[in-house]
């Protein structure tokens, strides 16, 4: 089994009949029967990378929500072996892991210890304090050429490890902040490009830096050039409010109004206001859908929070101690909001 590395906290559960020695023995060589399903985000993008560095065969699905992830694996009929990366075990996807094929094998890779480990044929690696991708890195032991892509996703998950430190010394948190603002800059251009993830992923499956990739960078100039930031911070200005320590801002546009930047461009403008939580709310017809940021190291361990939350108000949602994002009826958006601050009191 790989080791953890010093300071960061690993554990894997085990839920096969025959425990495997080493991760290489539970995911085989041959990478054309695996399948990683993971967000679209930059700790996505990086764990496509990390996995793809080890398995270059690999199939790759990036989605939206852990309902989308339960999709994906009730129509996948093919991989033998299935690694979830950030995905939030709720409901749906372990219904969809336990009517998946029984030749099929789970590997769950998180930032946030879970606790729906009741279902075999699976295990689950994670990680505190760091990114997925951290994770995910050191439970595979990839190349070392993989550490710098990796403290890029510990710093945009706002992670201070042990890792982002060394690679910091080694190249300059600058250089780490410019090339983490080029990565996730390029993926919010067009949001629904999952064909620009997967190239992304595999050039950087190679160890090049963001800033070297052709593709990556010139979405990255484009966003520049076409002020989406700025324009996605005035939005969030003109439009959020403050409640307890908590910056909302209702989008009805679904973050498309906020030129592809959604919650980050809405956590800037909450920690520049002094707010410790970040919520994002959209109303749909009989739903709501949240997306919930802390910022405050100290605060509600936002995951755990939304479990309970959903549990006692309905529909699903999960996440990790300072993110988390759900579906609630469209009547408890208040609930929501009053039930935090209470919390947070």
């Amino acid at each position: 089994m790989p080791g953890a590395p010093l300071g960061m906290i690993l554990n894997i559960h085990n839920r096969t009949t025959n425990p495997p020695r080493i991760v290489l023995e539970y995911l085989s060589r041959d990478g054309r029967n695996k399948h990683l399903v993971t967000r679209g985000n930059v700790d996505g993008i990086v764990s496509a990378a990390v996995f793809l560095s080890i398995y270059p065969n690999a199939r790759m699905s990036f989605i939206t929500s852990p309902k989308a992830a339960a999709n994906v694996i009730t129509l996948d009929q093919t991989s033998d072996e299935i690694c979830l990366v950030d995905v939030a075990l709720v409901p749906d996807v372990m219904k969809a892991i336990d009517s998946s094929r029984r030749s099929q094998r789970f590997l769950v890779v998180d930032h946030h210890p879970s606790t729906h480990i009741d279902v075999d044929r699976f295990q689950i690696a994670f990680g505190e304090g760091v990114s997925a991708a951290n994770v995910l890195y050191h439970y595979l032991q990839a190349s070392l050429h993989m550490k710098k892509l990796v403290a890029v996703a510990d710093m945009v998950e706002y992670c201070s490890s042990d890792l982002l430190r060394e690679v910091g010394r080694k190249h300059g948190l600058q250089r780490l902040d410019e090339e983490s603002k080029v990565l996730d800059f390029s993926w919010r251009l067009e949001i629904d490009d999952d064909s620009f993830r997967a190239l992304a992923a595999r050039h950087l499956s190679q160890g090049a830096w963001p800033s070297q990739v052709d593709s990556i960078r010139s979405r990255y100039v484009r966003v520049l050039n076409e002020k989406r930031w700025p324009k996605a911070l005035a939005r969030v200005r003109s439009g959020m409010y403050v409640r307890e320590g908590i910056g909302i801002f209702h989008n009805d546009d679904h973050n498309r109004s906020l030129y592809g930047f959604g919650t980050r461009a809405l956590v800037e403008v909450a920690m520049r206001r002094g707010c410790d939580y970040a919520l994002m709310m959209n109303q749909r017809k009989d739903s709501c859908s949240i997306s919930l940021r802390g910022m405050s190291p100290e605060g509600v361990d936002l995951g755990a929070f939304i479990e309970n939350f959903t549990s006692d108000h309905g529909l699903d949602g999960g996440g990790h101690r300072n993110a988390a994002g759900a579906r609630i009826p469209a009547c408890a958006g208040e609930a929501l909001i009053e039930s935090l601050i209470k919390q947070n009191a």
